[in-house]
């Protein structure tokens, strides 16, 4: 019988369709940590003797996989794969996947959900109020405010429609566009520095990767109109914190609102001192439609692979032909 890792740090009556579509096809499960902090010896210990995983946040890399002679399949639970070696995984013949298409919906709702907090001031008016205050602070529209978006792929583009029905103009930064789609709802391309020069509203949805690590850095920062907010709900690396937290602590933008970090969970107290930020434990995607669509298509995927069929969501489709046997 083989056995699958869910390294999803959660109870098995929290894990939605995947453990009863595993189980019904015979498979065993094992439960075990998915935190980017996992040490590794305890990510090998959790996959020992697994022929798939499906991860959380935790690391896959060489090291790893060299442990881990069974390990056939990485399927991360998400569209993002920095935690995985993927180089290092194909030259070992583990196959890696993703699940995209299962998570723009909820990521692009918490996006713009963010936006109208820090536009009305929703939740440092709430704290206000809890405090027994009564001080109504006036907000900023966004109707018709310009709206930059960094990375217009599938939850770019989710982005990109919610706010056309805000009547924003919508400007992007986007090396490789789908020019079908800008050109149907009169999306300007542009270039970083006038995105963060131009919008009322910015929100990043660039994958994490060598080059964009720390990418919105002190001087891009400077480029945003003093009362215009930035938003990061894709990955926590893209972004400066340091420099973030001091344009904040000294006013020079209007706020920010933060899903995703660079340590998580996170544990600085500084942001929890500002008044505006609105922070989220990395919950963008954690809906219950994200979630069920999530759940089935990573269980599908692992139950395709060890019937010997080759996804179609695979990183490394070039590795079908060595994978582990």
């Amino acid at each position: 019988m083989a056995t699958v890792a869910l390294n999803l740090s959660r109870p098995a009556a929290e894990l939605g369709e995947i453990p009863g579509l595993l189980t019904d096809a015979g498979l065993e499960l094992r439960l075990g940590p998915g935190s980017r902090s996992t040490p590794v010896a305890e990510v090998i210990e959790s996959l020992q003797g697994c022929s798939a995983a499906i991860a959380g946040q935790e690391l896959y890399s060489a090291d790893v996989f060299d442990a881990c002679p069974e390990l056939k399949l990485v399927v991360r639970f998400g569209v993002g794969f920095d935690a995985v070696d993927v180089v290092a995984a194909t030259e070992r013949g583990v196959l890696v996947a993703t699940i995209p298409g299962t998570n723009e919906w909820g990521v692009a709702d918490h996006a713009v959900g963010m936006m109208l907090d820090l536009a009305h001031g929703i939740s440092r008016h709430d704290r206000a109020m809890r405090r027994g205050e009564w001080n109504a602070q006036r907000g900023v529209d966004m109707w018709r405010a310009t709206l930059g978006i960094v990375g217009l792929g599938r939850i770019g583009r989710s982005v990109a429609l919610r706010g056309l029905g805000f009547e924003m103009r919508v400007i992007a930064f986007e090396p490789f566009p789908v020019m079908a789609f800008v050109e149907e709802h009169g999306i300007e391309l542009t270039t970083m520095d006038a995105v963060f020069a131009e919008s009322d509203f910015i929100t990043l949805h660039l994958p994490a990767m060598a080059e964009t690590v720390k990418v919105v850095d002190a001087s891009l920062l400077a480029r945003m109109k003093p009362g215009a907010f930035l938003v990061n709900t894709a990955r926590g690396n893209l972004v400066d914190e340091d420099a973030l937290y001091e344009a904040l602590r000294a006013g020079r933008i209007g706020g920010a609102g933060i899903d995703a970090w660079t340590t998580e969970p996170l544990l600085e107290p500084r942001w929890a001192e500002l008044d505006n930020v609105v922070i989220t434990p990395h919950s963008g995607a954690n809906t219950n439609g994200t979630w069920s669509a999530s759940c089935t298509m990573a269980a599908e995927i692992v139950l395709q692979v060890l019937r010997g069929e080759q996804p179609l969501q695979l990183l490394n489709p070039e590795a079908w032909a060595r994978r582990r046997t």
